[in-house]
């Protein structure tokens, strides 16, 4: 994901990308926004941007073999964790890594655009809601003790942290406080409420605004060739 890919956020794509150039690149980090603001999208650029090797002034080169990597979300030292739980094809002990497939393949068609909803019917969980539960935590914590494949940085990216359970929180707790070298947790919410105040209290808060009206019109007309007076009345 290119941050050149992402409606708007001009100001944030700066931020993200000075913290790199800088070398201020914090290692757990909460991404807060509101559904549509792109703030997964946001939190895959700067992941990518982070371990390209031939960064460009305000992007990742999106050739070398780590953008590769990151555009098909197969790079190994790029890990998510999102909401799961049963389905016909899991009927037992559900956990991120056994949905890697529906993800990559979701993301895919909402560009990275996710919402709970839509991850829900993809996953074909029927009524059931997804949590993020400690076997996540627990697999993570294991990856992550092990050294990086062959990116500078190991990048971990919780969707809808605000789904973590107690159990699988706490577990999170230490190392996200002390986590081991050249390890960055990105997590992504849309209620901080909802998040346990251990949590946020370990993370850098990058607050994501909402889209522009004009952004908005803007991205309907270029990338969906909306006509201009529709495209107002969408935004």
């Amino acid at each position: 994901m290119l941050f050149s890919q992402i409606i708007g956020q001009e100001d944030i794509k700066k931020k993200l990308i000075q913290s790199v150039k800088e070398n201020r690149v914090a290692h757990a980090q909460l991404f807060l926004g509101p559904e549509g603001t792109g703030k997964l999208a946001l939190a895959i650029a700067y992941a990518q941007y982070i371990n390209c090797t031939n960064k460009q002034e305000n992007d990742s080169c999106g050739q070398c073999p780590s953008c590769k990597k990151f555009n098909s979300l197969a790079h190994p030292d790029l890990h998510f964790i999102f909401p799961n739980t049963t389905n016909k094809s899991v009927k037992k002990d559900p956990e991120s890594n056994l949905f890697m497939t529906e993800w990559r393949e979701y993301l895919e068609s909402c560009e990275c655009y996710a919402n709970p909803s839509n991850w829900y019917n993809a996953l074909e969980i029927e009524k059931k809601q997804g949590i993020i539960n400690v076997r996540d935590a627990a697999t993570i914590m294991r990856k992550l003790n092990l050294k990086a494949y062959e990116a500078e940085y190991k990048i971990t990216i919780i969707w809808m942290a605000e789904k973590l359970n107690t159990e699988a929180a706490n577990k999170l707790l230490k190392i996200l406080e002390e986590p081991p070298e050249k390890t960055v947790f990105l997590l992504i919410s849309e209620n901080q409420e909802e998040l346990l105040a251990t949590i946020r209290s370990r993370t850098i808060l990058m607050k994501i605004p909402k889209l522009s009206h004009e952004e908005i019109q803007n991205a309907l007309i270029q990338r969906r060739n909306v006509d201009i007076n529709s495209a107002y009345k969408a935004a």
